[in-house]
């Protein structure tokens, strides 16, 4: 190869290394773009299920769930104890609240019977009849 060829392509290869080099540094002198991150209120909230005698059961919430013995309910609970329409979980947002629907046995949460619309946190206990539901929160994966 010719020697000025040479001379001439590694000159075009040091002006292309210099332009990287200069691009480089006026990108990271620029300030850092901020990412929006997923709203949170993207995950669903969840709850897990204990029924005696049987293996437990996730149960990811985003609407308004009636928990009861009836065919029609979201949960059902195969247990005289519970009535046909029991309970509701109720979702606004990130929270989720239960309210009694006037069943015959009532509904305890962490021990204690409710007479009206009960905010949950994470880790409280429904008690229904024998069944028991704990609000986990946010649930770890969505479903698609």
């Amino acid at each position: 190869m010719d020697p000025l060829a040479i001379r001439w392509i590694s000159l075009a290869l040091v002006f292309a290394l210099a332009a990287l080099a200069v691009w480089a540094l006026a990108d990271a002198a620029r300030e850092p773009r901020v990412q929006q991150s997923e709203p949170d209120d993207e995950r669903p909230l969840a709850v897990v299920i204990y029924r005696p005698g049987q293996s437990t059961q996730t149960v990811q919430v985003d609407e308004n769930v009636v928990i009861g013995r009836g065919r029609g309910c979201h949960i059902v609970f195969d247990d005289a104890t519970v009535s046909k329409e029991h309970a509701r979980l109720r979702v606004d947002g990130r929270s989720m609240s239960i309210e009694d629907l006037r069943s015959t046995n009532g509904t305890l949460v962490n021990g204690k019977a409710i007479d009206g619309p009960t905010p949950l946190r994470r880790g409280d206990r429904i008690a229904i009849g024998p069944n028991v539901i704990v609000f986990a929160g946010e649930s770890r994966t969505s479903e698609s």
